[in-house]
């Protein structure tokens, strides 16, 4: 991040910088200044520093607003991608499964040991969207999280604390077991052993 001024050409620029990282964002710019940059720098004026900090906040901001945009961009692309391959797959089986109930002699062909390998198949798919469902949520979290923190970090509104409780990962959450059964019509269709 280059940003041309006094300030950055000093010799004490780093150590400038990273006092201010720890304790520069609580204190207001004069009191700053005059504790932790004229020790080093006494020829810089609050005007130079101000300006300084201005352009610098704005460079952080811009910083990590394009992170937050690749990302939320990325994965909406991908859910995008996904929701549009759980719907073609959500047709086919809604096709499949209408074809069954009005010909239920199909089934006749199908061995059981196949049919319930269907069986498992799909609860083991819901159950993997669920999991995957829970983890979406809590990246969403995650997120705005990391956005109000922003936020309140450009107001000194943010302690250390914060931070660092917002790097630790999410509790991880089990997916809730009631799943809400997919509203059908109604259609009997009588079966027989023998049929089998």
């Amino acid at each position: 991040m280059l940003i041309n001024s006094t300030l950055t050409k000093s010799p004490h620029f780093e150590i400038i910088m990273e006092n201010y990282d720890k304790f520069g964002r609580k204190m207001n710019r004069k009191a700053f200044l005059q504790q932790y940059i004229h020790p080093y720098e006494p020829k810089i004026t609050y005007k130079v520093w101000r300006n300084f900090l201005d352009k610098y906040n704005d460079k952080v901001v811009e910083k990590t607003t394009n992170i937050i945009e690749k990302y939320v961009d990325k994965h909406a692309n991908e859910n995008a991608m996904e929701k549009s391959s759980l719907q073609n797959i959500l047709k086919i089986s809604g096709a499949t499964l209408e074809e069954l109930i009005n010909e239920p002699d199909i089934l006749k062909s199908i061995p059981v040991k196949e049919r319930m390998k269907w069986l498992f198949s799909a609860m083991k798919a819901r159950d993997s969207r669920m999991v995957a469902l829970t983890k979406v949520q809590a990246e969403k979290r995650k997120t705005s999280m990391f956005e109000d923190m922003l936020q309140g970090a450009q107001y000194g509104e943010v302690e250390e604390e914060e931070i660092n409780d917002f790097n630790q990962d999410p509790p991880s959450q089990e997916p809730s077991q009631e799943i809400p059964a997919p509203k059908l019509e109604a259609k009997v269709v009588e079966f027989s052993p023998n049929d089998l």
